[in-house]
């Protein structure tokens, strides 16, 4: 099923979690006049206002955007039925370009790739976003950017990359390269961070950096 226009599927969220419009626009910040326009398409909501709505209700951005399906059958990650889209988790939290930190592990938000766009990257059911924090990654990512990590990507490859790893359990991403004596050389882009060698023995690959985005303020 398809519910077409956007102001409906707000309408239906709102009603699946059985708020009235002056309840719902209490809680996300607005007047119900407002919430009456965007249910009636006289007026098309902001992304702010998507994305409290998303994590208000917790139905699937790609399902609200793109209207395919009914609301409770959207998976929570994977293919949305019907749609050239497959949407991706974004995990809370954040992790370090810099000393390290051990993320949260729950789902913030899902964001949808074009189907034909993210398969060329890898299998999308191993990968998950995560935000940046710091800037020993600078000029290549900047703190606040969202980075698309390959989790199927859990070895150095010979050319090396951008990698989400562990160290004695704090999180962070660094340019790794791998020596010929088994070590790591983990180097930060921003030159005023050190470069120094690790033993594969304390390092765990969570996965390959293969997007990033960046939003503009």
């Amino acid at each position: 099923m398809v519910i077409e226009t956007l102001g409906n599927r707000i309408r239906l969220v709102r009603e699946k979690a059985r708020l009235s419009q002056e309840e719902l626009a209490e809680k996300l910040g607005v007047t119900q006049a407002t919430i009456t326009r965007y249910e009636n398409g006289h007026r098309l909501p902001c992304a702010d206002f998507l994305e409290s709505l998303v994590k208000l209700s917790g139905c699937d951005p790609g399902w609200l955007l793109a209207g395919e399906a009914e609301i409770t059958e959207v998976p929570c990650h994977g293919e949305i039925p019907g749609s050239d889209y497959i949407l991706v988790p974004r995990v809370s939290g954040e992790i370090a370009a810099g000393e390290g930190l051990a993320p949260e592990p729950s789902v913030e938000i899902r964001i949808a790739f074009r189907r034909d766009w993210i398969q060329k990257k890898g299998d999308p059911k191993n990968m998950s976003l995560i935000r940046v924090r710091g800037d020993s990654m600078e000029p290549t990512l900047f703190s606040g950017d969202t980075v698309l990590i390959d989790h199927g990507k859990n070895y150095i490859e010979p050319e090396g990359g951008l990698y989400a790893m562990a160290v004695d359990g704090l999180i962070m991403i660094k340019r790794l390269q791998p020596l010929p004596d088994k070590k790591i050389r983990v180097i930060s882009d921003n030159q005023k961070y050190v470069t120094y060698v690790a033993t594969p023995e304390r390092m765990h690959i969570n996965g390959k950096a293969v997007w990033f985005g960046r939003e503009i303020d």
